[in-house]
């Protein structure tokens, strides 16, 4: 995701994690996440903060990212688009 599609996330817009490396990070561990988990957006102050759907320690916790985490997640619905597309071949 790019830094602008970033910004323009609404309240309720569903993301997935993409990618995990060292650098994702919000005051935990990289290792607290994982690649397919849906996260929904909630609001943008200073950070950009999303409700966990599947949080590996109890559900509904509250991540906080920086404009980094554009770099490591994917809007749930782009993501089924092009996973359609390509069953279709096209």
């Amino acid at each position: 995701m790019t830094l602008e599609e970033l910004k323009s996330l609404q309240p309720g817009d569903v993301v997935v994690i993409t990618k995990i490396d060292e650098n994702l990070n919000n005051g935990t561990t990289s290792k607290d996440y994982y690649v397919g988990e849906e996260m929904t957006f909630l609001v943008c102050d200073r950070w950009y903060d999303f409700l966990r759907h599947k949080s590996l320690k109890q559900l509904g916790t509250i991540a906080h990212f920086s404009h980094g985490v554009s770099e490591y997640i994917e809007r749930k619905v782009k993501l089924v688009r092009e996973r359609k597309l390509n069953e279709l071949g096209i």
